[in-house]
């Protein structure tokens, strides 16, 4: 049975819904209640409740807060708000605090009823589902070949594995101890956009690659094989042998010829060199693709080693396609520091490979480029910074004096730049501010502003709070109450008139809001200004 809890600081309003309601019909037991939001966190906090039922106007805690700190503690509580308020912002306001339900006094029983079959039915969801993916996971765990799937996309195809996380998969799949390092296979089908659309077809293909490559490796000690995309296979050969080194290419040889010959396919393998351990997959896996994509160009079908000249063809590629756009993207973070962190390590590890003067003088040239040409434009102190940057890496003889002058470029840009942004979005801020002052009658959405001055509505939030100190919402409250006040001053403006003019749909939800912000009634701030 579910269990309730009905919270009202009018026990007539408890009793009635704890009497009239068939509770035991609708799947609950008899519902806990609680006079006000304190006793009905202690409640809480000692029984398990699966429903809430609140009054949002209450002493103390009111309907809001309990709501928000209930589903803190139950993250799957199932909260119904009951209000004498037919307001929009009452309403917006519960469903932020997670309420599922808000309805209004007088109270409908048969609505309630309708409710609370929601929520049970929404409950019993949520419990099927969990206990869908307990047993899920209990397959998981029991499936070794899922496993080892689980781990080759962790290893090679998602962000750097970390320590703790590849100790864990190295104890769960009983990993021998890395003592010859590893080695990858990659088996790519040329044309496999070329197999059709049937969807029994693709998979028949895809499945015999891998089970040719598995049963062509199966005699070459530990073998990881998975199929990390439909077209593609990637073996990897831990401690592998001599021995093993030199069957490979008959082994691999085999896989070609099996589905050349069984399925008319032609299939690219690539072979990459030795790598000393686990977190070296990342960059042999990239090593062997980038080659095949090369070898492609002038013919299909063949066996691709990564050598020497193969690896430095792949650590130019990087360089123009990866490195520097990966140093570009840390300019939006705004944090220098981090910028110029980057920029050290890829002098060192240019340097480390022993890439030549010029190479590394020119990707300094193109790092400044990209940098004022994408993002520090905006001044004439900008553009003459760059220039001046550019035309001393041109006079530069060393290595690590190329660095410093691109870091220094670096700290100065970013000053120069977040002065000229500050002075922007100061003036963008006011602006806003200004014509939200002017359309406070007609209660302009976040989104309207962010439509009206070409901004995304999270943008606009992140900048107004930084420059304001305070959240549109806030001010937009203060604003409201500051011009209600001025108004309230004048004995001729009907108090009506007051909450129309500052954006309130209605007297009584000004009434709250003002006595809630202010501290007294309007009535009773104008009886206390004329005193």
């Amino acid at each position: 049975m579910l269990q309730a809890l009905i919270v009202d600081d009018e026990p007539s309003h408890v009793q009635g819904l704890i009497r009239h309601i068939p509770w035991t019909s609708l799947g609950f037991a008899i519902p806990l209640s609680a006079d006000t939001g304190e006793s009905a966190i202690r409640v809480l906090q000692d029984t398990s409740i699966d429903v809430l039922i609140t009054d949002i106007s209450m002493p103390g805690i009111n309907g809001i807060e309990l709501a928000a700190a209930a589903k803190s503690m139950y993250p799957d509580i199932q909260i119904l708000i009951i209000s004498g308020y037919n307001e929009f912002e009452f309403a917006q306001e519960a469903i932020d605090v997670g309420a599922k339900g808000y309805v209004l006094k007088p109270l409908n029983l048969g609505e309630i009823e309708r409710k609370l079959s929601m929520f049970r039915q929404t409950l019993e969801n949520i419990k099927q589902i969990n206990e869908q993916t307990q047993r899920l996971e209990a397959v998981v765990s029991g499936n070794r070949e899922l496993l080892k799937d689980s781990f080759m996309f962790d290893l090679l195809e998602d962000e750097p594995i970390e320590e703790d996380i590849l100790a864990s998969w190295c104890q769960l799949l009983h990993l021998p101890y890395m003592t010859e390092g590893i080695q990858l296979l990659v088996a790519s089908l040329d044309d496999h956009s070329a197999s059709g659309h049937d969807a029994q077809s693709r998979l028949t293909l895809s499945s015999a690659l891998q089970q040719s490559v598995s049963v062509s490796l199966q005699d070459m000690g530990f073998v990881l094989v998975s199929k990390l995309r439909p077209d593609e296979v990637v073996a990897i050969l831990v401690n592998p042998s001599a021995d093993m080194k030199s069957r490979i290419d008959k082994q691999m040889s085999f896989v070609q010829d099996y589905m050349k010959n069984t399925y008319q396919k032609s299939v690219t393998i690539g072979i990459s060199r030795g790598g000393r351990d686990w977190k070296e997959g990342r960059q042999l896996l990239r090593e062997v693709k980038h080659a095949m994509a090369d070898s492609r160009l002038n013919e299909n079908g063949l066996l691709v080693h990564v050598g020497s000249a193969e690896r430095k063809a792949y650590e130019d590629f990087r360089l123009r396609e990866i490195m520097l756009p990966g140093l570009l993207t840390l300019v939006e973070s705004d944090v220098p520091g981090q910028l110029a962190e980057a920029v050290r390590r890829a002098f060192e590890e240019l340097d480390a490979k022993a890439h030549s003067f010029a190479y590394i003088q020119s990707f300094s040239i193109s790092l400044i480029g990209e940098l004022s040409r994408k993002f520090w434009h905006d001044t004439e102190a900008l553009t003459y910074l760059s220039k001046r940057g550019c035309q001393r890496l041109l006079e530069s003889k060393t290595v690590g004096s190329l660095k410093d002058i691109v870091i220094e470029y670096i700290d100065s840009a970013f000053v120069l730049a977040r002065k000229e942004r500050t002075l922007q979005q100061h003036h963008l801020i006011n602006r806003i501010a200004a014509y939200i002052e002017d359309q406070l009658p007609n209660s302009v959405t976040v989104k309207q502003l962010a439509d009206k001055f070409h901004l995304s509505a999270g943008h606009l939030s992140v900048l107004f709070k930084k420059e304001t100190g305070q959240t549109i919402s806030d001010f937009v409250k203060e604003l409201r109450m500051k011009k209600a006040k001025k108004l309230l001053q004048d004995p001729t403006i009907k108090i009506y008139e007051v909450a129309d003019r500052v954006g309130f749909q209605t007297p009584a939800y000004f009434t709250y809001q003002f006595k809630k912000n202010v501290g007294c009634t309007p009535q009773e701030y104008r009886d206390r200004y004329y005193c």
